[in-house]
């Protein structure tokens, strides 16, 4: 085959792609001027080759379009390839959505005219238009709701979170969108969210489940909806929900307590006192029965005071709870003017006292509240001490990083049987010592005290070794 023939044959298969090529094609020089076009062009302007050649491309553009069109020209003439998309409305046709490429025709090193190829995407760009509507639609949805959203996909990454999720667990959107859940929150990483999670996925099976956010110190309810393109999660503070079923709880369990108290502490003492009243009418004033009566009489009414004084301490104690504005309490100076109460028994026993707290702490809850805690622990540490042994006592406290103060109270005293004790320890009328004279208030008192401030107290302790109480206060 000579070099004319396979010349021949590459321009007919040139002139073939070229004419029959889906994209609308021309070719223009420098001034603009169509100087070829393929059928898909003329079909789509619907005129004839003779009415198109020649003639600048300008005249078949709207007067908005022909600057846009001259620049993007003048480019491709500085020998680089330029696309664009843009819509163009031919002589009175409808609009189209345009994905156009100009591509330079080098010709010994110099640029002889362009190739210009319009593809329509007019379908795609009405599709991708839906999409952005739908999404914006859902993004609208997603920031209404009152629950906090957010979306996974399989790997776990962020592909969405609306307003509410940023401010409930105080993050910023742009921070975390791509990033893995358990990245942003690894102390979750093999908890009850992670847990349920991977249940969701693994079943594809909706979850509902409650849990604890330990770095927010909040409750969630969590609903969980897995998807081929990851999981959907809505979720709903219910931090004061949880908080208000707990002291539902707790004042259910004082109510049982006082139950007690009314059917036997007050009872007891009730009955013996009627019946010593019947008793008393049937003796002679001067006898000696009657004198004995009248005392186990007197005692008995002695007790039931105490009963009802017990009561009004208790109800007292509850009835503040509310009303009583909390305040800052320098701790180290309660903790000693409550410490001075008692130093006359202290040193009656030769026990020592060491207070490492530092003057700067501040306990934000009731001074009343506070003296009461501190001089029913040493108290009970006096009361209860060793008989081998002198007494020593500690309190110590220190400010954590949660910005909570934690206090402890030691001493070596005789301790007692905690896992005998059990849930006990706390609770009213509940005693360990029976060598001992008491009724159980003091510590029932101290707990109640401190959950009143909004604190806790824990316990350990040790038979011939000694008692620590760990109290958190805000």
């Amino acid at each position: 085959m000579d070099t004319n023939t396979s010349f021949l044959l590459d321009e007919q298969r040139f002139r073939s792609l070229f004419d029959n090529n889906p994209d609308l094609v021309l070719f223009q020089n420098n001034a603009g001027t169509i100087l070829d076009a393929n059928r898909a062009f003329f079909a789509h302007i619907d005129k004839p080759k003779g009415h198109v050649l020649n003639r600048p491309l300008s005249d078949f553009l709207p007067p908005n379009k022909r600057a846009l069109f001259q620049q993007k020209l003048a480019e491709a003439f500085q020998g680089q390839t330029v696309r664009f998309d843009t819509d163009v409305q031919f002589d009175s046709l409808p609009p189209r959505q345009f994905d156009i490429t100009q591509v330079p025709l080098m010709t010994d090193g110099e640029v002889t005219g362009i190739h210009v190829v319009f593809r329509d995407i007019t379908d795609v760009t009405v599709a991708q238009l839906l999409i952005q509507q739908q999404a914006q639609k859902l993004n609208t949805v997603f920031e209404a709701i009152t629950d906090a959203f957010f979306l996974v996909d399989h790997s776990w990454r962020f592909t969405y979170l609306n307003s509410e999720t940023e401010r409930v667990l105080n993050v910023q959107r742009a921070a975390v969108m791509g990033q893995s859940l358990w990245d942003v929150f690894p102390e979750e990483s093999n908890g009850v969210f992670y847990q349920h999670y991977v249940q969701a996925l693994h079943t594809q099976q909706a979850v509902h489940f409650e849990g604890f956010f330990e770095r927010l110190q909040m409750w969630f309810d969590v609903k969980a909806f897995p998807s081929e393109e990851g999981l959907s999660v809505y979720f709903a503070d219910i931090t004061d929900r949880v908080k208000a079923h707990e002291e539902l709880y707790r004042q259910n369990n004082d109510l049982q307590q006082f139950t007690y108290i009314v059917s036997h502490n007050l009872r007891a003492p009730l009955a013996n006192i009627m019946g010593l009243v019947d008793l008393l009418a049937s003796l002679e004033p001067n006898s000696t029965d009657f004198q004995q009566t009248r005392q186990h009489l007197q005692l008995n009414a002695h007790q039931l005071d105490t009963v009802l004084q017990d009561m009004n301490t208790i109800l007292t104690i509850r009835d503040n709870h509310n009303v009583v504005a909390p305040e800052q309490v320098p701790l180290l100076d309660v903790i000693e003017q409550a410490c001075r109460t008692l130093d006359a028994p202290l040193k009656q026993c030769r026990g020592t006292l060491q207070i490492a707290v530092p003057d700067t702490l501040r306990v934000h809850g009731n001074r009343a509240y506070l003296h009461s805690i501190f001089f029913n622990l040493l108290s009970n540490s006096i009361k209860y001490r060793a008989d081998s042994r002198s007494l020593q006592v500690q309190i110590e406290a220190v400010s954590s990083s949660e910005q909570n103060i934690v206090v402890t109270f030691a001493d070596n005293g005789s301790g007692f049987d905690l896992q005998k004790a059990g849930a006990d320890v706390f609770k009213l009328y509940k005693r360990f010592h029976s060598q001992h004279v008491g009724r159980g208030m003091g510590l029932y008192l101290v707990k109640t005290h401190v959950e009143a401030m909004g604190g806790h107290i824990s316990v350990s302790s040790h038979e011939g070794v000694g008692t620590r109480f760990t109290i958190h206060l805000r």
